[in-house]
This record gives structure tokens, C-alpha cells and sequence, in this order.
């Protein structure tokens, strides 16, 4: 027998005396009702209080540049003023008079609205496009009183100068980012300038910083509280028909060994197991929006509101972040809703399908492991789609209470929970799906109960139960800003069309984490299943064992489910984690359907079992792929299961194909034996000879999915048995969760390690020599100071320059006139592109900008990168002492670039130019006796710059000193190598290094990882300057750092506008080659000076802002230019 049978007499088939319900009932639930629906529908339309910010320009009585960055990138509006005489007050060699970017920033007049004044003239730009502009000789003509006006809204741009016929106006929308105020105004000229009339004025959009006023307050609590007075006298309505249903049944207060199994896998999972990708996305929202008072698109969409969706989870999330950012504490609703899921299907859903289901444990340990199925892939992490999966499960099985019943007020809470799932994302649609298929269903309740109240009562209490959604969705929020965030995200994107929903399944056949074999599996084993039961259906009209009319409603609740999700502005496979609920319901079926087909004979069964083979070879055909740091210690991460290149999806899929061919061969057989026995007159007897003994073998029948999917869950918590095995002590998921239990909850920043002392920590030379010839003065042929390509800096560093002239003069003085020379500077010209000038090279004549911080005038750099290589180059450095033993520092470092041969950290070789770290033991007589050489560790990526180590105690105790070792003798375009002097730094835990308080940017990939720093706010409309920024691996940096650039109005457009940065080495300890990701130090930028604008002063005024109020449209650049 199967578990948690649970009997539910049927409406229909139930004759029972009624009484009429109390008029004063009736009154109170029609009245409560369409007063909660009245109030309800109000709330989006009804006033909040609007912070309005704005900045002005110039602050405390001085032109100091100022920064105030926008999370909207561009302002409301813009009204600048500026005397004419300013342009005689700029800076010898500078033009810049007023500009809303620093013009270092990248791509600043692309992007920004520029006044500059180049050679006494007078030019306005914006966008990249000159508004407005005079020559030296009209500006000399203008009254020294005149004054420049600049005026932007949505609509227009006009550039004037009053009292002169100097006007321009383009009626377009030219407004620009805005980061602050930046001039090259002389400072002494600065009071001058304001009684001048100099001021700039902008109004920050702000409109989403809003709070509910007192109205607002009263309706949605008054209309709760009308809504819930409805729906209990809704159930006092239900209690007229003299039955007592009670509100738990038996069944769900018992606990079976399969609940135990159950919660034993979530648990386990909970603790070890994948988080899913847009976990720190989530959570960095969560966190903010304690601070801005909304939720906001943090990473991308210039800020606006996650509104109409996210609420209430996001909202629970923010509550939870107040407490820690701890990842267990944070993912601890996802682990509710796994056991409310289970719980619900076991106990509700299962037994209403019918005895055929109920009865068979097999179908029991199918749901439950096809559950888990999907549960450990795709809902493990803060994202909605597993509360969703919660939502449309718990919705359907209050509608299916209610019809089983014959009772109104589970249907009404299953109305309320469908609206508060579609809330929380665009896939909980499903659950509204769920609503409308059942919705005949309860207007045939209602109409059966009209001898108790009338429909307008019944109806009434619905309509208020659906708009308690109001509540969350626009608490804060009025319908203008829901509107015009909706609008953003839809103009910015990404967003594919309903009909390119086979994107969706289409990335399912891919070699990536989107198509692991664990995401593969689940939905492969839910289309399976579902063809098994519409097969079923059409076969046999109705499945027998079940009910007809609760199996009718699933395939419907999946068909409108996968309807629906065509609708969904992205189409990525985590979205299937909305089936965990329903999907295990139907693969319960979908094994029954499976049995039904087997017992028919030895070639179905043959057939079955090839069917399985098959589903397995395709899930097997995906990598064991997990994201980002998931990944760590993980076997088989970035390829398929395999050993020694023999793939188990090719042994799997031949197995499928012997076996179906002997299910051909069966049947074959069977149609001859059966038309024998058809001409002897007896196919009858044949037939039930063929059949097996139902009773013995249906639960067996069916087993095929059940073990599929144990061997999947099995092998996905095997692999994070293996990953935190592996990696322990160093860093996994599991690992810093287990390290959670003791108090330290920063997760991966414990382990990161950063250098504190990169340019004090260089090895010191043997015989004396200065460590600025320490690549020169051994062997050195074909390695020049010039010899890296420019384009490998970073596109963010400090390119501006800025050296005393004194120091400048003193270097080109010092500086042999022949290293002046264009041959000795360079192997191309295009090559030192983007490199220093001359007069600032560095120790050893390069011009080259150094990675890492760093310091050019101390550390050299030599390559081999020309245009025409002509011979083989070989480099041996000078021999370097090694240090004392120092636990703090265990490491070799060089700063490298370029492609170099190397074994990656699954142990396969690659391909590139030579270098080693030889090590040797000092002679007495000053000579060095060569040991051997050792291969360093080399994280990647390939060509780029990057820091190559090796762990000091894996060299002999004997060895003494090092050196590198290198040779390029390739002419390829891509085989050249680039080196500096090895190291060995001082090395903290990233959780020394930054502290709690200091505002950062996490990459929305990683913040996850990063829990106790802190992310940069905003509130207003203007954010917080981050002073550092963590980012992914190098493939996660390369193909995801886009989503939150310029183009997508995200957060790097703000953070990158208004600072440089250099990335700072890092490791993850003990776990040396592994590239964890990287972190970068922010450093603001300076004007021709080298003097950082200060912090600007923002004003605040607060309005009242009805509903449908709006200052107009934001500004939105085309994503793709």
C-alpha cells in the first residue's frame, strides 16, 4: 500500500441539508468585501510623500569640483548658468569650464553635457554632439556681463546667451549622465565667478524614493482588514451546510521514513549544496533597500523599482538582511518552501489524484525524488521560482480542497495565495493559471450554495481576498512609477518575444551551467511523463485508478504553466524551477501510466526501459556544471561524465540502442506468435498469457523514473560530499557554511587573500644589483622594457599622468639620451599606444602601465611582444635570496602577461612560451649551484595580466635562491610573454583588509560570497561613491561585467564614472592556482591638479504626489549602441 492516503468525499455525490445563512452575516461579507475591493483598488492611485533631491553648484562659496553621482545616470532636470568672463578663467593648458563627468572617465564626452572654453572659444556638448559653440572672436565680442544659460528637460535643450541673439534650442532629450560638478576654473577666480552669476542647478529623479502618507496608510490597512472580515464570515457561510471539515487531517501530523529522506536532502543541500546564480543579484537588493527605502534594480536598469514584482518575498529578504547576510540565514524561506512543498504534494495533491497514485509507494518515492530533482538545480538560492513552485502547489491544493469540500473559503485563500505569487515574479502567472482552471469549478459551488447566501456575497469576498496583492506591489509605489519602471526595464532589456520561447529549451542542449546534466534531468523527466499521461488519456480516456477530473486540471495547470512562461521577458532555464511543486506530481503520474504501459507485455516493458536509457543519455550528455564558486572542488565542472575521454552519455546511449533493438526483436516476435495464435482462435488467451501479474509487478513497472532520479539526487549530493572532501580545509560552499555554526559567516572573504605590501615585498638580488636591473643584468635577448602590447591595460586605470614638473625634468635629465630614442622605447609605435610618455619611463626605461599598483619608478617590466618578431628570446633573471619563513607570506609571486605554457587546474597541459622558477643553493664563494626548476601556478587567463606563484614550502629546505627563467622562440602573433620580479608578499584575509563599513561594489555574481562586505547605497536618487569592487573569475568578469555597464544603466556606470582602479593580487588560501575572482581598489578621480572633487551636499524637499503624478520620462540610452 502506498502512504498519506487521504479520502475526500466528492461535492458532488453528497446531498446535504442546508440552512439559509444569517442576513447580518450576508451583509457583513458583501459589504467587507467590496469595501476591501474598493480600497484595494485605490491604493496604486492614492498619495505617497516624495523625496525630492536636487544638487546646486557652487558649494561653500568655492568651485571645487563636487561628486554626486545618479543611480538614474541622467537628471530630471538641468539649469546652469555661467558668466561669460569664466572662460578667461580657466586653467593654463585646461578648457574644461563645467562638465557633469570628470573628462577622464571612459568615453566622458559620449556620455556626459561639457561646457569648454578651447582657445577662447565657447563650445556646449552633449552626447557627443555640439549644442551650441562660438569662436574666440565672438566670445571677445559679448558684454562682460553676458551670461550663459543651459536649460534641459525630456523634451528640449536650450544654450543662450541673454541678452544677445546667441540661442540654440534642439528639441530633443539631450540630458546627459550626471556624476557632479567637475571645472578647471582657477580657485582664486571662484568668488568672482559667483557673484558673477555662477550656479548650476539640477533636480535628481527621485521619484521613487516615496513613502505612503496617511491615506495611503489607512486604506491598505483598512481594506486588509475588511478583506479578512469577509472571509471569515465566508467560512461561517461554508459551516451553514452542518458539515465539519476538519482544517488538518490525520495524515498530516504523521511522519514517514520518505518525509525523512526528504527533509534529510534538503537539509543536507541546504547546508552543502549549489546556490543558484542570482543569489547575490537578490540579496544586494535586499540589503540596499533597507537603506533607499525601495527596492531597487541595483545592478542594472538605472535604478527603478523591482515593482510590480518581487513583493513580498523581496520584502522578506530585506527583513532577513537586517538580522545577517549569512547565506543559510538568507536562504532559510527557500528551505520553508521546500518542506511546505513536500508536505502539501504528499499529504494533498498525491491522494487527490486518485487510489492508482495513492496507493503505490512507487509513486510516492517518484514525487519525491523528481521534487528533489528539481529542487537541487534550480531552487536553492534567494531567487522567487522556489516560492513560486510553493505558491501555484499550495493554490492548487486549496482549490482542490475547496472542490472536494464543496467549501468557498479554501478557494478564496487559494485566490489570495495565486496573487500573492504572481507578485513575487513574472512566472508565478502559473499560479493565476491555476486560479482560472479551477474558477468553473467554484462558480459551480457557489451556484450549488445559493440556497445559503446570495452570489454577490460569495463574489464579494473573492474580489477583496485578490486585491490584497495591492498591498505589497504598491505600498510604496504609485502607478505612474510601477509604469514607468516597467517601461525601463522593457526598453532596456535584455527581453526576447513570446515566440522565442524555444530559446529557453534550445539552452537546455548546450555545454553550459544553464544545461547541466542536474538541470537537464528534472525538465527532460517532466516532458517525459507528460506525454506518458496525454498518451494515457487518449488511450484510455481516463488513466485508470485516477481522478479524471483532478488529472484533467494538472495537464492543464502544466499547458497554461508553459503557455504562460512564453510571456516572460527572459528566457532562462532557472525559470523551471517553478515545476518543482507540480512537476513531481506529474512524474508520480506519469510512472503510473509508465506501469500501465509495461504490463502489456515484454516488448512494452523492453521499450520502457530504452525509454529511460534514453532520457539518461541525454542528461548525461550535459556538463556537472554549477555556478561560480559552486564549482570548486566539483569533478567533471566543465565537461561532460567521463573517464579517461569514454563519456557516459555514449555508453548509456549505445545501451539504449541495443536494448531498443531488442524491443523491436520482441515485438517482431510478438506480432508473428500472436498471429499464429490469431489462425489456432486464440489471440485471447495469447494476449493474457503476454500480460504480467499486475498486482506484483505495477509498482515495479513503474520503478524506472523513481531510480533515474534517486541516482541523480544521489549523485548530485555525492558531488558535494567530493567538493567539500576535496577542497577542506580551503574553501567551498559547504565549507563556509559549516563555518557559519562557529560565528564566522563572511564565507569566501575569510579565504580570499590579498597582498598588503605588493611594492615592498620584491625579492632582494644577489652581488648588489638594484632590483631595476634585475631582469637585465643576467641573460637577456630579445626582452625589451617596451615589449608588452598597450591594449592589455586595464581600461579603468589611472591614465592621466599627473607628475610635478620638477620630477618630470629630473627623469628626462637622468634618462640616457640613446633609451630616449623611438627603437629603444618601442618594438612598434602602435604597441606603446596608451602607454606613459617619455618623460615619465620608469626604472628601466619602460613605458608600460603596470598592473597591480605597481610603482613604475621601482619595478621593472620586460617582454618579447613586436610587430615583427626576428629571433628567439631567452631571459635568466639575477638570482634573488629567498626569505625567512614567514607564514604570512607563503608565496612566489610574478606579475605576468602573455600566453605561457602551463598545467590549468584540472591537471591539462596548455600550450605557450616558456617560463620557469628555478631555484639554486649559494655557494661559499658567492656562485650559485642550480637544484632545478619548478613550473609556477598560473590561474589565467591567458594573454592577460596576471600574478604567477608558487607555495614557499613546496620548494627543498636547501634551496636558497630563485630566479625566472623564460623563452619566447615562437613568431606566432599571440606567443609573447611579458614578466616582472618575483615577490613574496604579505598576505590577509580580505575580511582584515576591508571592513564592514566601507562601501563597495560586489558584482552581482559574487556579493552572495561576500556577505560582510558592504555593498554601496543610494538613496534619493544619488548613490555612495564605492572605494573598492569584487568581481567573478576571469570567464564570469569577461561575458557578465556588461550586464551592469553604461548601456544597462547599472552600477559600474556610476561606480567607474567617478574613480580609477587597479586590481589588488589575490588567492584563495590554499587553494593557490584557483582564480576565485578578483579585487580591484577604487581610486577617485582628480582634475589637471590632481585634486579629488569632496562630497557634494544634497538638498531634500518632500512633496505630496498623487497616483498618476510624473515628472516625465527618464532618460534611457539605446542598450544597443
Amino acid at each position: 500500500m502506498g502512504q498519506h492516503i487521504e479520502t475526500f468525499p466528492e461535492a458532488t455525490t453528497r446531498r446535504v441539508r442546508v440552512k439559509r445563512a444569517p442576513r447580518s452575516l450576508v451583509t457583513t461579507a458583501t459589504v467587507s468585501g467590496l469595501l476591501a475591493f474598493v480600497l484595494l483598488v485605490l491604493v496604486p492611485f492614492l498619495p505617497v510623500n516624495q523625496v525630492q533631491s536636487s544638487v546646486s553648484w557652487p558649494q561653500n562659496n568655492s568651485v571645487q569640483a563636487v561628486n554626486a553621482p545618479l543611480i538614474s545616470l541622467a537628471p530630471q532636470e538641468v539649469d546652469i548658468q555661467i558668466p561669460i568672463e569664466a572662460v578667461d578663467h580657466v586653467r593654463p593648458g585646461q578648457s574644461l569650464v563645467l562638465g557633469t563627468l570628470p573628462e577622464s572617465s571612459q568615453e566622458a564626452f559620449d556620455r556626459g553635457l561639457f561646457v569648454t572654453a578651447p582657445g577662447g572659444g565657447l563650445v556646449v556638448s552633449a552626447l557627443n554632439e555640439v549644442v551650441f559653440d562660438l569662436t574666440p572672436e565672438e566670445v571677445a565680442a559679448l558684454p562682460r556681463d553676458a551670461v550663459l544659460s543651459i536649460q534641459q528637460t525630456d523634451e528640449e535643450t536650450t544654450v543662450a546667451i541673454s541678452g544677445t541673439s546667441y540661442s540654440e534650442e534642439v528639441e530633443d532629450d539631450y540630458r546627459a549622465q550626471f556624476t557632479g560638478f567637475y571645472s578647471e576654473l582657477e580657485p582664486d577666480a571662484g568668488q568672482l565667478l559667483i557673484d558673477a552669476g555662477l550656479t548650476a542647478h539640477i533636480d535628481i529623479n527621485s521619484r521613487f524614493t516615496s513613502s505612503p502618507t496617511a491615506v495611503k496608510v489607512f486604506a491598505m490597512i483598512a481594506g486588509l482588514i475588511s478583506a479578512v472580515v469577509s472571509l471569515v464570515a465566508l467560512g461561517r457561510m461554508d459551516r451553514c451546510d452542518r458539515r465539519r471539515v476538519p482544517l488538518f487531517d490525520r495524515e498530516w501530523r504523521t511522519f514517514k521514513p520518505l518525509d525523512g529522506i526528504v527533509l534529510a536532502v534538503l537539509g543536507f543541500w541546504h547546508v552543502f549544496g549549489a546556490n543558484t546564480s542570482d543569489d547575490g543579484f537578490l540579496l544586494t537588493m535586499a540589503r540596499v533597500a533597507n537603506d533607499s527605502d525601495y527596492m531597487a534594480n541595483y545592478y542594472r536598469w538605472y535604478g527603478v523599482p523591482e515593482a510590480p514584482f518581487g513583493s513580498p518575498f523581496y520584502d522578506v529578504l530585506a527583513l532577513l538582511a537586517r538580522v545577517t547576510t549569512a547565506s543559510m540565514w538568507m536562504r532559510l524561506p527557500t528551505l520553508l518552501a521546500g518542506i511546505a512543498i513536500w508536505w502539501v504534494l504528499s499529504r494533498s495533491i498525491l491522494p487527490r489524484l486518485g487510489e492508482a497514485v495513492a496507493g503505490r509507494r512507487v509513486a510516492y518515492w517518484t514525487a519525491a525524488f523528481v521534487f528533489l530533482a528539481f529542487w537541487l538545480p534550480y531552487d536553492n538560492g534567494t531567487r522567487p521560482e522556489p516560492i513560486i513552485a510553493a505558491g501555484i502547489l499550495i493554490t492548487w491544493a486549496l482549490f482542490e480542497r475547496a472542490i472536494a469540500y464543496d467549501r468557498l473559503l479554501p478557494a478564496a485563500l487559494g485566490t489570495i495565495t495565486a496573487a500573492l505569487t504572481l507578485a513575487c515574479g513574472p512566472t508565478g502567472l502559473s499560479a493565476v493559471g491555476v486560479f482560472l482552471i479551477c474558477l468553473p469549478a467554484v462558480f459551480r459551488t457557489m451556484r450549488r450554495r445559493q440556497a445559503m447566501a446570495p452570489m454577490l456575497a460569495y463574489i464579494a469576498a473573492f474580489l477583496g481576498a485578490g486585491m490584497a496583492v495591492m498591498v505589497p506591489v504598491f505600498k510604496d509605489q504609485t502607478l505612474a512609477t510601477v509604469l514607468e519602471a516597467t517601461a525601463v526595464r522593457s526598453e532596456v532589456g535584455p527581453a526576447l518575444h513570446w515566440y522565442e520561447e524555444w530559446v529557453r529549451y534550445a539552452t537546455l542542449f548546450q555545454q553550459t551551467v544553464d544545461a547541466s546534466l542536474e538541470r537537464r534531468f528534472p525538465v527532460f523527466t517532466l516532458v517525459l511523463c507528460m506525454v506518458l499521461i496525454l498518451w494515457g488519456m487518449a488511450r484510455w480516456g481516463r488513466i485508470p485508478g485516477t481522478n479524471k477530473a483532478t488529472t484533467q486540471r494538472m495537464v492543464l495547470i502544466v499547458g497554461l504553466t508553459v503557455f504562460f512562461m512564453m510571456f516572460t521577458p527572459t528566457k532562462w532555464t532557472h525559470h523551471f524551477g517553478i515545476y518543482a511543486g507540480v512537476g513531481a506530481a506529474v512524474a508520480a503520474l506519469g510512472s503510473v501510466v509508465l506501469s500501465h504501459f509495461a504490463l502489456q507485455s515484454a516488448r512494452n516493458r523492453t521499450f520502457a526501459f530504452a525509454a529511460t536509457l534514453f532520457l539518461l543519455a541525454l542528461t548525461l550528455a550535459g556538463w556537472n556544471a554549477w555556478w561560480y564558486v559552486s564549482s570548486f572542488g566539483v569533478p567533471w565542472w566543465d565537461r561532460t561524465v567521463q573517464y579517461k575521454a569514454v563519456e557516459a552519455n555514449t555508453i548509456v546511449l549505445a545501451l539504449a540502442g541495443v536494448v531498443f533493438l531488442v524491443g523491436i526483436v520482441q515485438s517482431l516476435m510478438h506480432n508473428n506468435r500472436r498471429a499464429e495464435a490469431a489462425k489456432a482462435g486464440k489471440a485471447r488467451e495469447f494476449d493474457q498469457a503476454a500480460r504480467v501479474d499486475a498486482g506484483r509487478w505495477a509498482g515495479i513497472m513503474g520503478a524506472p523514473i523513481a531510480v533515474l532520479a534517486v541516482l541523480i539526487v544521489a549523485f548530485s549530493c555525492l558531488t558535494f560530499v567530493k567538493s567539500f572532501v576535496s577542497q577542506a580545509p580551503s574553501y567551498s560552499v559547504g565549507m563556509g557554511n559549516v563555518r557559519s555554526f562557529t560565528g564566522d559567516v563572511c564565507a569566501l572573504a575569510s579565504d580570499v587573500m590579498l597582498e598588503t605590501d605588493t611594492n615592498d615585498s620584491f625579492l632582494t638580488p644577489i652581488d648588489g644589483v638594484p632590483l631595476g636591473k634585475s631582469l637585465d643584468a643576467g641573460t637577456n635577448v630579445g626582452f625589451t622594457p617596451d615589449g608588452v602590447p598597450a591594449y592589455i591595460a586595464s581600461e579603468n586605470a589611472n591614465t592621466t599622468d599627473v607628475l610635478s614638473s620638477a620630477q618630470s625634468d629630473a627623469q628626462t635629465a637622468d634618462a640616457p639620451q640613446d633609451a630616449l630614442s623611438e627603437q629603444a622605447q618601442s618594438t612598434s609605435s602602435v604597441n606603446t599606444q596608451g602607454n606613459r610618455p617619455e618623460s615619465l619611463r620608469g626604472v628601466n626605461n619602460s613605458t608600460v602601465r603596470l598592473p597591480f599598483g605597481l610603482d613604475y619608478q621601482r619595478v621593472p617590466v620586460v617582454g618579447t611582444f613586436e610587430d615583427d618578431p626576428s629571433r628567439k628570446a631567452v631571459l635568466e633573471t639575477v638570482w634573488f635570496e629567498l626569505p625567512e619563513h614567514n607564514p604570512d607570506a607563503p608565496l612566489l609571486v610574478t606579475s605576468v602577461a602573455g600566453k605561457i605554457a602551463h598545467h590549468d587546474i584540472n591537471g591539462v597541459e596548455q600550450e605557450g612560451t616558456t617560463l620557469e622558477l628555478e631555484y639554486g643553493q649559494l655557494r661559499d664563494d658567492g656562485s650559485v649551484k642550480t637544484l632545478d626548476s619548478v613550473e609556477m601556478l598560473d590561474q589565467g587567463p591567458t594573454g592577460e595580466w596576471r600574478n604567477l606563484r608558487y607555495p614557499l614550502e613546496d620548494l627543498p629546505e636547501k634551496a636558497d635562491v630563485v630566479r625566472l627563467v623564460a623563452e619566447d622562440a615562437s613568431f606566432g602573433e599571440k606567443d609573447w610573454l611579458a614578466v616582472t620580479p618575483l615577490r613574496n608578499p604579505t598576505l590577509a584575509a580580505m575580511t582584515e583588509l576591508v571592513d564592514r563599513d566601507t562601501p563597495g561594489l560586489l558584482d552581482w555574481t559574487v556579493a552572495f560570497q561576500f556577505p560582510c562586505q558592504r555593498t554601496f547605497t543610494h538613496y534619493a536618487g544619488v548613490t555612495e561613491i564605492p572605494q573598492f569592487r569584487v568581481m567573478p573569475d576571469a570567464p564570469g568578469k569577461k561575458q557578465l561585467s556588461g550586464f551592469q555597464d553604461f548601456l544597462g544603466g547599472g552600477a559600474l556606470a556610476t561606480a567607474e564614472a567617478v574613480n580609477y582602479s587597479y586590481d589588488v593580487p589575490g588567492y584563495l588560501r590554499g587553494d593557490w592556482q584557483r582564480d576565485w575572482g578578483s579585487f580591484a581598489k577604487y581610486e577617485l578621480r582628480t582634475d589637471s591638479t590632481g585634486a579629488a572633487p569632496v562630497e557634494a551636499n544634497i538638498d531634500y524637499e518632500t512633496h505630496t504626489r498623487w497616483g498618476w503624478w510624473t515628472p516625465g520620462p527618464m532618460k534611457i540610452r539605446n542598450p544597443n549602441e
